[in-house]
């Protein structure tokens, strides 16, 4: 088989040897359809470009770093991210790119920033994408002070507009509340991650704008806020139950707290179904085994990451913010009859 050439890439599709030539160098000029598009066929007939000649010639590393949070904790548990299926469609969506993932693992905001400050300034990626946005985040101010492509997967309160993916925690947290409200609870707990978590806030909100909608009062005592894991679910649910007028029903923010309450729930006696309502959020189709299966607000997370990727590669052409951000509303599974108690349902 002859070796592929610009040549007979051009005659394959049509444009010319110049267009082409440009196409596989990523210029600009050229549409990202019509590069992509030679790029395809590229691949179909096997070209290889001398990338080591194009990283010299552009400038570009043609890396994508992703930011992975990785505990120095030794006991640290599981707290219900599936960092593989996020890097799984990342790598999607860069399929047919010269685009290459690299992952940097960080314990915390200190270290990520240290980890940027190396990533921008020695050139080792052309592009960031990382999860978890806070307050004010540091990470974000740093690469928008650069001018330095990033994605997150999260939304964020910085005042100029960036490219993000993110799950409707607000919308979901709403929805849940408002259901068991029409159920008859008046108790109702929600497990939280840490309030410096911009989706903790958004899930408080939509907590929050449902009681006060369903003319429900609002108990401080009934918003549990700690690290997302199976741990911190199981302390939360004890604390609930042991209070005086102890919470009907409960809202988790992830499979991992959900895992907790229905460990504490078995634990103590407590029936889910009967004398609690669990209702879990950022499911990953893992809860479906757990016992019993909560009902449940579905994300697709490889649809999710994808998105990541997508966008990435958008903002590395320039891209407007607005076409690069992305709320994903949760699908809600019901996977558990959500009656409740008869001596809780109506305390006030």
């Amino acid at each position: 088989m002859a070796r592929a050439t610009i040549k007979s890439i051009a005659a394959r599709t049509g444009y010319s040897v110049g267009t082409v030539s440009s196409a596989l160098r990523g210029v600009k000029s050229v549409r990202r359809e019509t590069r992509e598009k030679i790029q395809k066929v590229a691949n179909e007939l096997g070209y290889r470009v001398n990338l080591d000649g194009l990283k010299l010639r552009t400038n570009k590393s043609y890396h994508i770093a992703v930011l992975v949070g990785v505990s120095m904790d030794a006991s640290e548990e599981w707290e219900g991210v599936e960092f593989t299926r996020i890097l799984s469609g990342i790598s999607i969506a860069l399929q047919g790119s010269r685009y290459q993932l690299s992952v940097f693992s960080v314990s915390d905001i200190e270290s990520a920033i240290v980890t940027l400050q190396s990533i921008v300034h020695e050139g080792l990626a052309d592009g960031v994408i990382f999860s978890g946005t806070r307050r004010n985040d540091p990470r974000i101010a740093f690469l928008q002070k650069h001018g330095f492509p990033f994605v997150t997967y999260g939304m964020s309160d910085s005042p100029k507009p960036h490219p993000f993916v993110d799950f409707d925690s607000q919308a979901a947290a709403y929805d849940a509340t408002t259901r068991l409200i029409d159920l008859g609870h008046r108790r109702i707990a929600l497990i939280n991650p840490p309030g410096d978590l911009i989706y903790a806030a958004q899930r408080e909100k939509g907590y929050l704008d449902a009681l006060a909608v369903g003319g429900v009062s609002f108990d401080s005592e009934l918003i549990c806020n700690g690290p997302t894991t199976a741990l911190f679910g199981r302390q939360a649910f004890q604390a609930l139950m042991q209070a005086p007028n102890r919470a009907s029903a409960i809202i988790c923010a992830n499979e991992a707290m959900t895992l907790g309450v229905l460990s504490a729930a078995a634990e103590t006696g407590v029936q889910v179904g009967r004398d609690v309502v669990v209702i879990s959020t950022d499911d990953l189709h893992l809860s479906q085994y757990f016992v019993p299966p909560p009902s449940t607000y579905y994300l697709p997370i490889v649809e999710t990451s994808r998105l990541l990727g997508e966008f990435m590669l958008k903002s590395l052409d320039g891209a407007d913010p607005s076409e690069t951000q992305k709320k994903i509303r949760a699908t809600f599974i019901e996977r558990q009859p959500d009656t409740p108690a008869p001596q809780m349902a109506r305390a006030n």
